[in-house]
């Protein structure tokens, strides 16, 4: 058997940071850290960064962010939220916005749940169910889960309504469903260029997806600004940028390589775009804690 402390060294040394990061993260939030599983994400991470695979956007996403990952996130911060559904020790739960599965493999290791997710794109990471939603219809069982998450699809879909009864279809009744996602402080913020194609969206206040949870069959407990927690995520993750773009110099073809970097620059103008809105006060990441009417 291998000795884990001796396969730690071998990692290089940006990746053992990140390694020493997540067992810190698994520490401080309270969850079982998995070593094997841990230095797998690694080195998953690692062999996406030189390799494109999908859709440019979504290569782009994943590149940046991490394997199976969209939206900024980590371990950690997926079980920051998890806990706050307080279910059962083998509950059922669903995920909205798994994005290439990552959300659900976080839960995976760090709960023994039952896990479901559903997302815009299937997922290449083996052993999860993540359902594409155009499939979902036929294969989801109804009121049948002990809770549920959703990460940033609320904001995303032009129909916001249209995924928070999807939400409630799946949940028994008096359910948890955390819902975290952008929102924005004011009416009238001017956020258009923070969410530009292929990458929309349009965020509303926080209030606003509350009314929208209440009539789509949900009681709302809870709204919580979880921006101070999001932040150290964006920045983290940005740091793979100049991977992703030394990356995309060595494509051989010369019109995938000029297209790619000009989507890679578009998504680091939007982030950046993001990041000076949250910071100036205009845009937050809220979680909003709701129940599914009985």
């Amino acid at each position: 058997m291998a000795n884990p402390a001796i396969e730690e060294e071998r990692l290089p040394w940006r990746e053992r940071l990140r390694y020493e990061s997540r067992r810190f993260n698994a520490w401080w939030e309270g969850f079982a850290f998995d070593p094997d599983a841990e230095r797998a994400a690694l080195v998953a991470e690692a062999e996406a960064a030189r390799a494109p695979a999908g859709p440019p956007d979504l290569d782009i996403a994943r590149s940046i962010w991490g394997e199976g990952r969209l939206d900024p996130g980590d371990p950690a911060w997926t079980m920051r939220h998890a806990r706050t559904l307080g279910v059962a020790l083998k509950a059922e739960i669903v995920i909205l916005g798994a994005g290439a599965g990552a959300p659900v493999m976080d839960l995976k290791h760090g709960t023994r749940w039952k896990l479901s997710g559903y997302s815009r794109i299937p997922s290449k990471l083996k052993g999860l169910d993540v359902i594409p939603y155009e499939a979902a219809l036929s294969r989801i069982n109804r009121a049948s889960a002990d809770g549920g998450l959703a990460f940033f699809e609320l904001h995303r879909d032009a129909d916001p309504a249209m995924i928070a009864l999807f939400a409630a279809e799946l949940v028994k009744p008096n359910a948890p469903f955390a819902f975290v996602d952008f929102t924005v402080a004011r009416r009238g913020a001017r956020l258009k260029s923070c969410f530009a194609e292929p990458w929309g969206g349009s965020p509303r206040q926080a209030d606003q997806f509350a009314e929208l949870l209440e009539k789509s069959g949900f009681r709302v407990n809870d709204a919580v600004d979880e921006t101070r927690a999001f932040l150290p995520l964006v920045s983290r993750g940005w740091a793979r940028w100049r991977a992703a773009y030394s990356r995309a110099l060595e494509f051989s073809d010369k019109r995938l390589r000029a297209d790619y970097l000009n989507l890679l620059a578009q998504y680091a103008h939007l982030w950046a775009e993001r990041f000076d809105a949250i910071k100036a006060g205009q845009l937050q990441v809220t979680r909003i804690l709701a129940r599914r009417k009985g």
